[in-house]
């Protein structure tokens, strides 16, 4: 398992290598890195959290991935089901790929001013689960 504290002299690293994206896989097979990806009612939304790949330090990412428009008028129950809804006559287990880089709260050295985390970039991908509610 990664260590929370990640060595004091790991410097700031802008990086969006494939290796991140490997290692952050093996991460999520041994526990290390956890995500859930769910979908209501068309919005996906996602949450990624454990330690970074590349300094260890813990991160917690929590995204939307779906756009709302037409929220005016008309209702949001109009549309087609996504891929995995219910009533897409694809409900099988289907997958979502998120995004992520690093945010975490440790200066590393060399880091722009503006800049969080180490700079590393990765993807990793989860099966994605209907909340239900509402239904």
């Amino acid at each position: 398992m990664m260590t929370a504290n990640p060595p004091e002299d790991e410097p700031y690293l802008r990086a969006d290598d494939y290796q991140w994206t490997e290692k952050a896989f093996e991460m999520v097979e041994h526990g290390d890195l956890n995500g859930e990806v769910v979908s209501h009612e068309g919005v996906v939304r996602s949450r990624v959290w454990g330690h970074c790949p590349r300094c260890g330090d813990l991160l917690d990412d929590r995204q939307t991935h779906t756009a709302l428009t037409n929220l005016m008028g008309g209702t949001r129950g109009m549309r087609s089901p996504g891929p995995g809804e219910t009533g897409s006559g694809n409900e099988s287990q289907w997958f979502f790929p998120v995004d992520v880089s690093c945010a975490c709260d440790h200066a590393h050295p060399g880091a722009p001013a503006d800049a969080s985390g180490c700079g590393v970039s990765f993807r990793v991908e989860f099966a994605v689960t209907d909340d239900g509610a509402g239904q």
